[in-house]
């Protein structure tokens, strides 16, 4: 009898590290089964992918997570977790000693949590192992601001506790003037942020596998196509054997296991290189080596779980990998920016075109499109396709939706549901139940928000306009749409396409509960916009809608009432 294949369970959902990941390890013939953010992702359609599991967000003590989390490890048993983000990974370290004893989960020590994921930890270490990093001023509200620009200003760490799911940016900022609004608008009270000088020159990747500080196996790259910081096309090079030899250090100085990249900056007019950062995960341009022969994913898996110390192979170079959609969505940036330059724009058309003849000779392929695997490119060309229709044809084309039929049975249960329950459901909901108590309406009504949020009050400006219009908004905090909340309304009453969108790329059999609050209006516009970081006038314009939709909402509810219900 065949022995079953060992599974393994992949988290996140992105076209780029988690699909490298799920085709390397299922390749193998390893079950892979996954736990993506959202259904819509075209890297759930490869066919490597056994299983699909929705985990909840982590939220507040993250309870409905661990909880769900360790439900799911104990059932399935898997091989190896490899989280390919920090929102799955940093919660999988601060539970990792609450789940079933032989879980192996692929995440960094504290050692290298510390060293690689506080950007000025990943400094002090670089220092300390005489590895060149950029100038950097730490900033502190007490002290100097710097005076050179232009400078790079970023937070210590990209994601952090307590708002999960909230990435910080990265900003340039030219003048003192910029900094001292960028401070203004960006600095959080928790959480320090530091200046780069900005230093000339092309992204390098130094990407590695490392076992108690032993590089077993590294790959150079460098970005081929590079705007705002970031590419999705890069070429394998030659490892260059100084960079080369500073990772080791590194990497040894924390006995470091697992996978990372090491991210530099190399001006190519002088050959001087520095430290930027360290991926200490799946990273973007993993599609690139796994495609050309170095199979990072699996070798990972044949450390962590078998115990192989895989010797290290040669790779070609000048070889090309490029993630097609979001490429193409970067040339479409540039053009825009090229447009008033007509000779500038046509050398950029011709070079980003000429290096698509690179496919035919063999030495460039696509992160999405590969002939064992064509689900992912099929439905990311669908899917690009549905949207340029949807764009021609305009959002307001789309027929009225008839809103499902209510319980008989009971009273009916309706969610305002918007993107961040501050602004829209959170007021639709207070103005609803004025209506219910003063008409007596058998209608239950709750309000949440689709972004994985915790609790926030409402903004000022909301909190005023909601007050000249009889509702009070200032003890608001708002709440997560959990699994639970969405499954039990009858209506999931929505304000536009954003929330629509953002339902059923999580809950797919929800879309046809779904109710657009602006087709109650007497002359029907389907969309009420998010009015978050507008002005009075346009909240106030925003919640006048609302009222003027409610009450014909809230009589189509109370009419599919029971009819003892209605007489009590």
């Amino acid at each position: 009898m065949a022995q079953a294949a060992k599974k393994v369970l992949v988290i996140g959902d992105d076209t780029r590290s988690f699909l490298a990941c799920v085709r390397s390890l299922g390749r193998q013939g390893l079950e892979v089964h996954v736990a993506p953010n959202t259904l819509s992702s075209p890297a759930l359609a490869s066919r490597y992918i056994k299983q699909v599991h929705i985990l909840p967000y982590y939220l507040g003590d993250g309870q409905e997570w661990l909880t769900a989390t360790r439900a799911l490890l104990e059932k399935e048993r898997f091989a190896l977790v490899l989280p390919c983000e920090e929102r799955s990974l940093l919660p999988l370290i601060r539970h990792q000693h609450e789940f079933p004893p032989e879980t192996r989960l692929a995440i960094p020590d504290e050692l290298a949590l510390d060293a690689f994921f506080d950007k000025v930890r990943t400094r002090e270490l670089a220092s300390r192992c005489d590895v060149s990093v950029a100038q950097a001023h730490l900033f502190h509200a007490e002290g100097p601001l710097p005076q050179t620009f232009p400078l790079v200003a970023k937070y210590r760490k990209s994601y952090s506790w307590p708002d999960l799911y909230v990435r910080t940016q990265v900003k340039i900022v030219k003048s003192a003037n910029e900094l001292a609004q960028w401070l203004q608008a960006h600095q959080p009270a928790d959480q320090e942020v530091f200046f780069e000088h900005l230093v000339p020159g092309v992204g390098v990747g130094v990407s590695v596998l490392c076992d108690r500080g032993d590089v077993l196996q590294a790959f150079e790259h460098q970005r081929a196509h590079e705007v705002s910081g970031s590419s999705f096309y890069r070429k394998s090079m030659p490892l260059h054997p100084e960079r080369l030899a500073a990772v080791q250090r590194m990497v040894s100085a924390i006995q470091y296991t697992g996978l990372a990249m090491f991210e530099f900056k190399v001006d190519q007019s002088t050959g001087q290189w520095h430290l930027l950062e360290v991926n200490a995960r799946p990273w973007g341009s993993l599609p690139l080596p796994v495609t050309w022969g170095v199979d990072f994913p699996y070798r990972l898996y044949q450390l962590l779980v078998l115990g192989q110390r895989t010797p290290s192979v040669i790779y070609p170079a000048p070889r090309y990998a490029r993630n097609f959609m979001s490429d193409l969505w970067q040339f479409r940036m540039t053009s825009s920016e090229l447009r008033s330059h007509p000779l500038a724009m046509a050398k950029h058309a011709a070079g980003w075109m000429g290096g698509l003849l690179r496919v035919l000779v063999n030495r460039e392929r696509q992160d999405t499109w590969v002939w064992d695997d064509t689900g992912p490119a099929r439905l990311e060309f669908q899917q690009l396709l549905a949207t340029v229709k949807e764009k021609l044809q305009g959002a307001q084309a789309r027929p009225q939706h008839v809103p499902p039929a209510l319980p008989s049975e009971r009273r009916p249960r309706l969610l305002f549901l918007c993107q961040g329950n501050i602004c829209r459901s959170s007021y639709a909901e207070k103005k609803a139940r004025q209506l219910i108590d003063g008409a007596g309406l058998n209608v239950d009504i709750d309000s949440a928000g689709m972004l994985p949020r915790n609790p926030r009050p409402a903004p000022l400006v909301a909190q005023e306009a909601a007050r000249q219009h009889g509702v009070d908004l200032s003890t608001h905090a708002s709440k997560h749409a959990f699994e639970p909340l969405l499954r039990q309304s009858d209506w999931i009453v929505i304000f536009d396409d954003i929330n629509r969108q953002a339902l059923i790329e999580r809950y797919p059999d929800l879309e046809d509960r779904l109710v657009y609050l602006g087709d109650f209006a007497s002359a029907p516009d389907r969309q009420i916009l998010d009015p978050d970081g507008k002005d009075l006038d346009t909240f106030l314009q925003t919640y006048r809608r609302i009222d003027a939709c409610l009450p014909a909402l809230l009589k189509q509810a109370h009419q599919a009432t029971p009819a003892h219900e209605s007489a009590c």
